[in-house]
């Protein structure tokens, strides 16, 4: 029968840092690592300490082993890798070049960016395909603007009939600020009604 595994004996130090973290820190899983080691010190097995935290015994015993070989700073999260970012460098210094020059010098039909068309040119260019959206929270943590297209409708008219129309308007607004001179001749009408009836 294998011996029980309970953690080592605890210094001063060690003692006052795990109270501390029991008391402040707000990590949940720092917390259970901690009860964890304060129950091992109490005399608690593997078995009992996992039933009322609901784990897995060999969970409670790695925990307890790292303790014993690394101290409080075993409490601690690792730092976990995850999934390296899809925006390298290099996609980021692309974004830049493209932002500054025309879309018609890279041999586009179009004059003004867009995200997607963005987008589209950068996954050509890196192979990367981001969503429009992480692509915008990409451009303003690196500080990256570019001018979105203003539509006008100032191709569509005819520049004579603007013209006239314009001044047939200013013409108009002019006619509405004069005001009438006050006569000074007063004409009174006096009407007499003369009755035909006998």
């Amino acid at each position: 029968m294998s011996h029980r595994l309970l953690v080592r004996e605890l210094t001063a130090q060690e003692q006052q840092e795990l109270i501390h973290l029991l008391r402040i820190s707000r990590d949940a899983r720092v917390v259970r690592r901690a009860q964890i080691v304060r129950l091992s010190r109490q005399g608690k097995t593997a078995w009992e300490i996992a039933s009322m935290w609901g784990l897995t015994p060999q969970g409670i015993r790695k925990t307890i082993k790292r303790f014993n070989a690394e101290g409080i700073a075993s409490l601690a999260d690792k730092h976990r890798g995850g999934r390296p970012a899809k925006a390298t460098d290099r996609y980021v210094a692309l974004l830049k070049e493209a932002v500054q020059a025309s879309p018609r010098d890279l041999g586009y039909p179009f004059s003004c960016w867009t995200l997607e068309r963005l987008r589209e040119y950068l996954a050509c260019k890196t192979r990367i395909i981001l969503h429009p959206n992480y692509l915008s929270t990409l451009m303003a943590q690196n500080h990256i603007v570019y001018r979105r297209p203003k539509y006008s409708m100032a191709h569509l008219r005819d520049p004579q009939e603007y013209n006239e129309k314009k001044a047939f308007l200013e013409f108009v607004k002019k006619g509405r600020r004069v005001q009438k001179q006050p006569s000074n001749c007063s004409t009174s009408m006096s009407v007499r009604f003369i009755s035909t009836r006998p």
